[in-house]
């Protein structure tokens, strides 16, 4: 039983640059959010709702990065079957961009970037 409690929280952050109620990410998002944790740029990083049950899209997983204009970065991040959005509030928005895209670059996800 203590053994299913932890792989259930493997994508679970809180503590540290993490705020809000909802803690659980899903593995794309967690993946994202580790390296987006590590930048110095970054100050707070605030995981929305997580849609699930979409159709598959074929392990196709994709993060886009939308510029806030000046409020935040907000991270559109696509699983196989399940989407989430992630706001990440910067003081460097450029720095946090470079150091985000670089990340998903190296977990081999599809990068795109868009306006809000």
């Amino acid at each position: 039983m203590e053994r299913r409690s932890k792989v259930a929280n493997k994508d679970s952050r809180s503590g540290g640059k993490y705020s809000g109620n909802h803690t659980t990410l899903i593995p794309a998002a967690a993946a994202i959010c580790d390296i987006a944790h590590e930048c110095e740029a970054v100050t707070r990083i605030s995981p929305g709702f997580i849609k699930a049950g979409l159709p598959p899209v074929n392990g196709r997983r994709r993060v886009k990065i939308v510029d806030k204009k000046g409020e935040c970065i907000l991270l559109l991040v696509r699983d196989n079957t399940s989407h989430q959005e992630v706001h990440v509030y910067v003081n460097d928005e450029q720095a946090a961009k470079l150091a985000i895209a670089r990340g998903v670059r190296e977990a081999d996800l599809h990068l795109s970037f868009g306006k809000f």
